[in-house]
């Protein structure tokens, strides 16, 4: 099963609509947020092209920089295609038989421990905006980049997502010039 994996949305609309037409060419069948939506406009945004592009499940986790986690909850529930948020910190699903553990990254412990327990194939998280892509034992750790990016920042050239693959357990990046 292709994922599509992305994060940091923060509020870049411009993005979110680049974003379904790679997963639509990428003929992906889930998608995977690792966290900061930031406003609850985001997740209506979100909706919207996910109704028009792809009409897939989305599944997420919060990160350390929602706005009003009370109001994306709140239109979440009135979307066509609500998001299925995380009920605690950490998504755990199981596709193709691979255990992924999805996790915003904020947190390095909780980051760490994930990834030391080799309890998930893969771990996918965000947060720093940098993509990456790395084995630790028999886990994947993903980091897809952000949607956002900062044009000064020397370490983000551009914004980017991921596609991760569970039947070969591998992720790729893909810019989203």
């Amino acid at each position: 099963m292709k994922i599509g994996i992305l994060s940091d949305t923060h509020d870049r609309l411009d993005t979110i609509e680049k974003v379904f037409h790679i997963f639509l060419d990428e003929k992906v069948e889930q998608i995977i947020h690792c966290g900061d939506w930031v406003s609850p406009f985001t997740i209506e945004f979100f909706d919207e092209m996910n109704l028009q592009h792809t009409k897939i499940p989305v599944f997420s986790v919060f990160g350390n920089n929602e706005g009003d986690i009370k109001r994306i909850i709140e239109r979440n529930n009135n979307l066509a295609f609500p998001v299925q948020f995380a009920a605690k910190t950490v998504l755990e699903l199981e596709r193709d038989g691979k255990r992924l553990a999805t996790y915003h990254g904020h947190d390095k412990e909780i980051l760490s421990a994930l990834i030391a327990s080799q309890h998930y194939d893969a771990v996918f998280c965000g947060h720093t905006h940098m993509q990456f892509s790395m084995s630790q034992g028999k886990t994947l750790v993903f980091n897809p980049g952000a949607i956002c990016y900062a044009r000064e920042s020397r370490m983000i050239k551009e914004a980017s997502v991921g596609i991760y693959d569970s039947l070969s357990n591998e992720g790729k990046h893909i810019y989203l010039s």
